[in-house]
Parts: structure tokens; C-alpha cells; sequence
């Protein structure tokens, strides 16, 4: 692994932190099924008047979208590190260590686990994290380490934060991944026709990479399917792809991937957690809601803490709903 700090040329004008980007040529990521970049580029917000050291606050980015991306001008709105900057001056944000990690696949999100796609898991737990406590003065402690993301960045939240307790000690998810049978199974039979005419991911690719997939009315969808599917399950199909039955066997191995599966085998990580905090609409596009609310009664069920919120939106309203984790994370670090 090698480790670079570059100084990020920026049109932002933040007045609370100085923007660095943490390049990394990753040894986890060599050889990948997709060729995707080894090189891997980090932005990182570091306070300018907070001294060390200091919380870290992990962002992971949704399905199509990555790290680096929270930082390009939007029209009419604040990006992410914008909004952030401003949350820090209304004394509603921590001053905190944020990271947003670069781990876009050629299919979008990698789910931020070692997968058909790459050792991206590797790649974040042995080499994200490691530079980070390298090149910075942040706190050893659990407790002031957050892992946090929206959609996919909330299953990866969950996934990491549960499995990683030592190193994130606060989660925070907003709609995550979970249900795999309302919020994910619907999407193969949409991608369905797709898949037989190109034949499936290798196919896919080629149309996605000449731009023509793009084109595809059911664009979302296949790019969901086939992800997911790489992610899951090494590339195969959940479903018979003449019948759209159900394939029992791999199915499995995508109840294995669902937080309402793994989580509970993980209860002596969600207990070591300091808190954990779950938010979703009440009208989800993807029933993400169904799943968030079963996530809910179990975490009850097992008296683990946690603040669990709906809100009265969609899937598609998340970017608002961030402020609320910076001031949870305010009122908890006191920063």
C-alpha cells in the first residue's frame, strides 16, 4: 500500500476546514474481477482551529454515487462538504475528522464488503482506516469514530459499524439496505429482460461501458440487479431466468447479505456499539421502511439502545436529513 496526501485544488470556500485528499494505491484492491482503479482518492475535511486529537466521521456514499463526488458544485444547492461547513458554524455540526471513502465499482456501489467486485471491505478496514490514524491526530477511541451513509452507504454503515465495533463505535443509517424481498428482489424482474439479451453481467458491461445501457428506461434497475448480484451472490441470478422463480440457492446467499439476517448473528457487536441510529421515510420507493421498521422491533426485542426516526418523505430525501445526524453526533461528542 502506498500512501499519498494531496492538496485538494478546490472552488470550495470552507470556512472551517482545509481540504486534503488522501490518495491510496491499495494492495486489497489488486487484481479485481472488473479492473476497476487501484488508485484510490479520499477527500478528507480537517477542522482548521480544533485541535487533536480529534473524532473521525466516515462517510459512505449511495448505490451511483462515491466519496469524491460530496464535493462537486451542484446547481442551486450546497454539496455535502458545504453543508457540513455551515452545520460547523451554526455550532450544529461536530469538529471532527470527516472521510469520505472512494469505492465506486464499475456497477456503482460495492456495498463496502469483500465481494465478486473487489476486497473493498480489505481495502477500507486495513488501508482507509490505517491511514487515516497515520496521517492525522485522531482519537484512538471507539466512541468517537462514526461510520454513517445513505441507502447503500447505510447498509455499509451497518455492515462495518456491526463487525467492526472496535474501530466504529457510533453508526449512524440512513434508509439502508435491507428486506432484500421488498427492496431488491422486484429489481430482477425489471432487469430481467436485459440480462437474457445481453447475457448477464459480462454483456452488461460492455453495454454500460459503451454508454447505450445509460439509454435502457430500466437503467436504475439493472444497475441495482446486476451490482447487487456481483456483490452477493459472485455475478448469479436470484431468479430462473425464463420463469423468474425463485432460485432457492441463490437466493440464500442474498438473505445472507441482508442486515435482518447477518445482524443478528452479529448481537456481541451491536452491543459493544456506544449508540446507533437508524432514520428512513415512510414512503421509501424501495419498501426500505418495511425493512427499517423490523430492524427496529428486533433491536427492542434484544434491548440494544438505538434512535430510530421516519420520516414523512421518500427515498430520494436523504440529503436533508443528514443535519440531524451531524447534530446528533454534536450533542454526543460536545464538539
Amino acid at each position: 500500500m502506498k500512501i499519498t496526501i494531496l492538496d485538494q485544488l478546490s472552488a470550495l470556500d470552507l470556512k472551517n476546514f482545509h481540504v486534503e485528499t488522501l490518495q491510496i494505491e491499495s494492495d486489497c484492491l489488486k487484481g479485481n474481477s472488473l479492473k476497476d482503479p487501484t488508485l484510490r482518492r479520499n477527500p478528507v475535511l480537517i477542522p482548521k482551529d480544533a485541535e487533536g486529537p480529534l473524532p473521525v466521521v466516515w462517510i459512505l456514499a449511495g448505490l451511483m454515487g462515491n466519496g469524491p463526488d460530496s464535493f462537486s458544485p451542484r446547481f442551486g444547492e450546497l454539496n455535502t462538504a458545504q453543508n457540513i461547513d455551515h452545520a460547523v458554524s451554526a455550532k450544529k455540526a461536530p469538529h471532527a475528522l470527516y472521510v469520505f471513502a472512494d469505492a465506486m465499482t464499475s456497477w456503482g456501489g460495492s456495498q463496502f464488503i469483500n465481494s465478486a467486485q473487489g476486497r473493498y471491505e480489505d481495502y477500507l478496514m486495513k488501508e482507509l482506516v490505517l491511514a487515516v490514524q497515520q496521517c492525522y491526530d485522531v482519537s484512538p477511541h471507539a466512541k468517537h469514530w462514526c461510520v454513517t451513509g445513505g441507502s447503500s452507504g447505510g447498509y455499509g454503515a451497518l455492515h462495518l459499524g456491526s463487525k467492526f465495533p472496535e474501530t466504529f463505535g457510533m453508526v449512524a443509517a440512513l434508509a439502508p439496505d435491507c428486506f432484500f424481498e421488498a427492496s431488491l428482489l422486484p429489481e430482477y424482474y425489471k432487469a430481467l429482460n436485459e440480462w437474457n439479451q445481453f447475457g448477464g453481467p459480462k454483456g452488461l458491461l460492455k453495454e454500460l461501458q459503451s454508454g447505450r445501457l445509460k439509454k435502457n428506461k430500466n437503467f436504475g434497475p439493472i444497475v441495482n440487479a446486476v451490482g447487487m448480484s456481483l456483490c452477493y451472490a459472485d455475478g448469479a441470478l436470484p431468479i430462473d431466468s425464463y420463469t423468474g422463480v425463485r432460485n432457492p440457492a441463490v437466493w440464500k446467499k442474498f438473505q445472507e447479505k441482508d442486515p435482518l439476517v447477518f445482524l443478528p448473528k452479529r448481537l456481541v457487536g451491536l452491543k459493544k456499539l456506544t449508540a446507533l441510529y437508524i432514520d428512513v421515510g415512510n414512503k421509501d420507493q424501495f419498501d426500505l421502511h418495511l425493512g427499517c421498521r423490523q430492524l427496529h422491533q428486533w433491536l427492542k426485542t434484544k434491548k440494544i439502545k438505538h434512535h430510530y426516526n421516519e420520516f414523512n418523505g421518500t427515498h430520494f430525501d436523504l440529503a436533508p436529513r443528514r443535519l440531524d445526524v451531524w447534530v446528533w453526533l454534536h450533542k454526543a461528542w460536545g464538539k
